[in-house]
């Protein structure tokens, strides 16, 4: 057994480079004692000012664990995590084998004991961490008192677990959900004792905390966001078994959803739709149509709901008319038109088509441009359509339009004359500037047709971006060899010369497929002259010449 490894780069990202780098010393200078190793679990100790108890959990790049150290309470992820991280990843088969196996030597060690031994070790124990005596304390109240008894207990717990000050950020994040998820534990405990409604109550508590605690955390990786959607799942599976009034418990969800500013209580009508069975259901429904008539806010969200139920019902035209009445960007037209397509009215779906098209002409929609020119040419309107495609090519050139016109009765070469004649004429308008997309588009429509000489002549003549370039030299480099290789050079320099962090990297996979091309059409000669050109050009640009100096040999 290996046990776990950590993505270097998610290390990096979570402890931050400073810290990183810190704990990589600590690795290398051996500080690091691995306990146990479990296929997501590590234990280890590390020595530092004083020596710390690790625990990392998780692999790859879904890393989180906990250290006793000030710096993991002030800060989260710290150089002792990192140190245990990099320590399993370098660990020997025969280390890593030894520390993966004392977990269940313990084990075994344990099982010899009686009960009473074990629960007098676990009494002392607890006698010596109050953490852990909290922890058993708890738990033989949820096990033994009564409601009144039980919910301060846990109430307490869990607004210590949100009092988390005024602004926590990344690196503390998964501090602020570890312990958010200790609490949710605890509740889960009492929906396993058969004490539904007391987590309820509690969960109430959790859920009316949670935008002030959302607000006040950086949640980059999700985790708290996680931690409070397990407690939501936990009140669905609640609401499930115990649910006695389903017009309260709509009325509740009601006003959640529509208060939801982090996603939590997102489609929350189609989620608990087995908990509200009929009943709860035609309530939600009836909340959500009044407060629609009401001209509440948040309009949008409420039309979902309102959707969600027509749908359910079949009731096509009340979905338009949800839309219909404040239909005004290209998405809007485009809703109703796929609406009406579903339900087989495709003479309406064309005439939503149009109209959209037609109303948003200001800002045109390459998609439902598309979504119309398809309808026209089903309807036989090929002419009709052909024109609305190139009026909208001649604005905006894309590939998304270019396909389509290729069907129409110029023909493949006819349509690509003309776009290509468009092309050039807006790119003479506007320049060659690559953000712009035109030479790149350009050079592709051409490629595509086969006709390569005219491609090459299109990217020496206006700046394309990398990809295209590499498309284009990996298309033909056996026809056109020289144009080929020359581009691969040109993609190399333009790197090297860049200050845009990773381009050193790309500038060695450039090369190193010239590398490649070049063995293939038997100038090898001209790689090794290369590569001595570039070490002496960018000489004082130490990293690069790192990375040059080991780049592997092409075979």
């Amino acid at each position: 057994m290996s046990g776990p490894r950590y993505e270097d780069w998610q290390l990096r990202r979570m402890a931050g480079e400073t810290t990183y780098a810190r704990g990589a010393t600590y690795a290398a200078e051996d500080r690091v004692r691995l306990l146990s190793i479990g296929p997501n679990r590590v234990r280890a100790e590390v020595a530092g000012s004083e020596l710390y108890a690790v625990v990392l959990e998780g692999g790859g790049d879904d890393i989180w664990g906990d250290c006793d150290c000030p710096a993991y309470e002030d800060r989260g992820f710290c150089k002792h995590l990192v140190a245990v991280a990099l320590a399993v990843n370098a660990a020997s088969p025969e280390i890593a084998a030894k520390a993966a196996q004392s977990h269940d030597a313990m084990r075994a060690h344990l099982a010899g004991f009686g009960q009473d031994a074990l629960i007098d070790r676990l009494m002392a124990l607890a006698e010596q961490d109050s953490e852990l005596w909290n922890k058993l304390e708890l738990e033989t109240a949820i096990a033994s008192e009564d409601d009144e008894t039980t919910y301060p207990r846990i109430a307490e717990a869990m607004d210590a677990a949100m009092d988390i000050g005024e602004f926590v950020d990344w690196r503390g994040a998964g501090t602020v959900a570890d312990a958010l998820r200790e609490v949710v534990g605890q509740i889960d405990g009492l929906v396993e004792a058969g004490r539904g409604g007391l987590a309820l109550r509690l969960l109430d508590r959790l859920f009316d905390g949670a935008p002030e605690v959302q607000e006040a955390v950086d949640d980059s990786d999700g985790d708290v966001g996680g931690a409070f959607h397990a407690a939501r799942d936990l009140h669905l599976k609640v609401s499930l078994a115990t649910c006695s009034d389903p017009k309260l418990l709509a009325a509740e969800l009601f006003e959640r959803e529509l208060d939801d500013g982090y996603g939590l209580w997102e489609d929350t009508h189609r989620l608990y739709a087995d908990a509200l069975g009929a009943e709860g259901l035609g309530e939600f429904h009836r909340l959500a149509e009044a407060a629609y008539h009401d001209r509440r806010a948040d309009r949008l969200r409420l039309r979902g709901i309102l959707d969600f139920f027509a749908e359910a019902d079949g009731d096509v035209d009340a979905r338009i008319a949800l839309r219909a009445a404040d239909a005004s960007s290209a998405w809007d037209y485009h809703q109703i038109v796929q609406i009406y397509l579903e339900a087989g009215r495709d003479a309406e779906a064309l005439n939503w088509a149009e109209e959209g098209v037609w109303k948003t002409e200001d800002r045109p929609d390459r998609h439902l441009t598309q979504l119309t020119a398809r309808l026209l040419r089903e309807q036989g309107q090929v002419a009709k359509a052909q024109t609305l495609l190139w009026r909208a090519f001649e604005r905006d050139p894309c590939m998304d339009l270019y396909r389509p016109l290729q069907q129409g009765p110029e023909g493949k070469e006819g349509v690509l004359d003309r776009c290509v004649t468009i092309l050039q004429t807006r790119i003479a308008k506007q320049g060659d500037s690559h953000w712009s997309g035109l030479p790149d588009m350009l050079v592709g429509v051409l490629l595509e047709a086969g006709r390569t000489d005219e491609a090459w002549l299109a990217a020496n003549a206006h700046r394309c971006h990398d990809a295209t370039l590499v498309a284009l030299a990996e298309a033909t480099y056996v026809t056109h060899p020289d144009q080929a290789l020359s581009a691969y050079v040109g993609l190399v320099d333009r790197c090297v010369s860049s200050t845009i962090q990773g381009r050193y990297e790309e500038a060695i996979r450039h090369l190193t497929r010239l590398a490649q091309l070049r063995s293939m059409l038997d100038r090898e000669i001209d790689q090794t002259a290369h590569v001595e050109a570039l070490a002496v050009r960018h000489k004082m640009k130490r990293n690069f010449i790192k990375l040059l100096r080991a780049m592997p040999a092409v075979p």
